[in-house]
């Protein structure tokens, strides 16, 4: 009788310890170790906002990670765990799906901003950059709804017939691409296509 009671108390203890597997996000705190469709909407609105890079459903090291750096952007108590207060914070927040752009010469987040139709604050914001100054090849993030098309340059492509084949104009590529004379253009130059709306 006393080792199903103490095997029963035992089982108990255990499974009140387990983490709850699919609940609405925000009924239940998270944490490292933790698992389900609630950890996954988490790892999903980390993920929008570039703090991760997949989202598995299990909350480990780097949704840890992720959660303090969000934390401390956000001036919360910064302990890598999800309850209350930050699981509001995520939720009033408006992800945004972003796409990579490369950071060119004579670039700067005006330029980038004026050529995405978004702010440089936006940028500062996204990209959480401490320092507003850029290298070439530097990696930001923008917002992928505002990303032009990128054309690849082929052999005897010139500006006339990559306008006239995106409906826009050459002076709209010249200016997107920063192209201080638009006949020298060469095959494999990645050239920004604008919008037919933004020419």
């Amino acid at each position: 009788m006393k080792i199903r009671l103490i095997a029963c108390l035992t089982l108990c203890i255990l499974l009140a310890g387990l983490p709850v597997l699919a609940q609405e996000p925000g009924q239940r705190v998270l944490r490292r170790g933790c698992w389900g469709e609630d950890v996954f909407w988490c790892q999903r609105k980390l993920m929008d906002l570039g703090l991760m890079s997949q989202a598995t459903g299990l909350f480990g090291p780097e949704t840890e990670a992720a959660v303090k750096k969000f934390q401390k952007l956000h001036g919360l108590p910064v302990d890598g765990i999800v309850g209350p207060l930050t699981f509001r914070a995520l939720s009033s927040i408006e992800t945004v799906q972003v796409q990579y752009y490369t950071v060119q010469k004579g670039d700067s987040l005006y330029t980038i901003a004026k050529k995405f139709g978004t702010t440089m604050e936006e940028l500062v914001n996204l990209n959480n950059l401490t320092d507003t100054t850029l290298q070439i090849g530097q990696k930001l993030m923008v917002p992928a709804s505002l990303l032009p098309l990128v054309y690849v340059v082929k052999p005897g492509d010139n500006l006339y017939t990559i306008a006239q084949r995106f409906d826009v104009t050459v002076e709209a590529i010249a200016k997107l691409n920063n192209l201080k004379n638009p006949s020298l253009i060469r095959p494999g130059q990645e050239l920004m296509i604008p919008a037919p709306n933004n020419s």
